[in-house]
């Protein structure tokens, strides 16, 4: 189990790296939402600036969208809103479809809110995203098929009774609170319990924007990749990741570039091989860095932060600093 933060535009203020020394695992970001009474669909005002803030720290980060649809054709056109509004960003958790609205949806039967649940998420679905549905406990005995539904998706329960919250609804997190305290944020937070590997999941199966993990083990030559950090140039690049600034032209090249053409954070370059196959590959910290960050873009999986600090005679919680020269193991 571990534990999972959701927030919004109500959370304004974040200091992101005191949430995850906190012991935050993930969080849950609200990309959106339908203003039930026009149905206007509109983003969070603070999705993009939270979703930069937590990734800069290496923070798994999942999404929300808060529905206000009655009609397949509401949720047909809420799913387009919200894969515009996830276009070019990697999600480690789901994209869940929050459903408690009772103004638009409290009129329908049970068959017709399903129906809504499931045509946004097959949308989503077959846009490459891992999906679930949100809802409290009395929408999820009273106003959806559960069952149905358990079957298709991962589901996330709101039931804030404590020790008489519902134990029989299946579920893989569970919002405990919405008055919870964290670290790093002021006020109230909603806080969840959270029982499935998602990070692991998704990243494997190549979902939400990341890349399938390679299962040909055939192959030996796999291409190496780079995140280009704020401040990086074609030379200090193939300093660090290639254990020889003089290649610098070579990379460039390697990339379709020429050494004067500009790169920019957040850029992913390929990294040309090395004949000598017992170089020590390295990496200099960069400023905001955290293992998980550092093997997310190095070694192109996050959860292999632990690998990655034992590597170098170091615990996950030791602290590490800008400059500071990390080697990176093979595979």
């Amino acid at each position: 189990m571990t534990t999972v933060i959701d927030i919004s535009k109500y959370q304004p203020t974040i200091d992101y790296q005191a949430v995850k020394d906190a012991g935050v695992s993930g969080v849950i970001l609200r990309c959106g939402l339908t203003y039930w009474g026009a149905q206007n669909m509109g983003a969070d005002a603070l999705f993009a600036t939270h979703y930069k803030g937590f990734c800069a720290v290496g923070m798994p980060v999942g999404a929300y969208y808060y529905s206000a649809a009655d009609t397949v054709e509401q949720a047909k056109r809420e799913a387009e809103f919200v894969k515009a509004l996830l276009t070019g960003k990697r999600f480690a958790f789901p994209i869940y479809y929050d459903m408690e609205n009772d103004e638009r949806m409290r009129k329908l039967s049970k068959e017709a809110l399903t129906t809504i649940a499931e045509t946004f998420c097959e949308s989503l679905e077959n846009a490459g995203y891992f999906v679930g549905v949100y809802a409290n406990t009395n929408y999820f005995q009273n106003k959806l098929d559960h069952a149905r539904l358990a079957k298709k998706y991962t589901l996330w329960l709101a039931d804030y009774r404590g020790d008489n919250a519902n134990q029989s609804l299946s579920r893989n997190m569970w919002q405990y609170t919405s008055s919870g305290s964290v670290k790093g944020i002021a006020g109230n937070v909603d806080v969840n319990e959270c029982y499935r590997d998602f990070p692991s999941i998704i990243k494997a199966a190549g979902l939400n924007g990341f890349s399938a993990a390679s299962t040909d083990t055939s192959d030996t030559s796999v291409q190496r990749t780079y995140t280009v950090q704020k401040g990086d140039s074609f030379w200090r690049i193939a300093k660090t990741q290639l254990s020889d600034g003089s290649r610098y032209k070579e990379l460039a090249e390697y990339n379709g570039m020429a050494v004067t053409d500009t790169i920019y954070a957040g850029q992913v370059l390929k990294l040309p091989g090395t004949s000598d196959t017992s170089v020590q590959r390295t990496y200099t910290v960069q400023k905001g860095d955290s293992f998980w960050r550092i093997a997310e873009t190095q070694l192109s999986d996050g959860s292999r932060y632990k690998e990655l600090a034992e590597y170098n005679g170091m615990a996950v919680t030791d602290t590490i600093y800008a400059g500071q020269v990390l080697k990176l193991p093979v595979g």
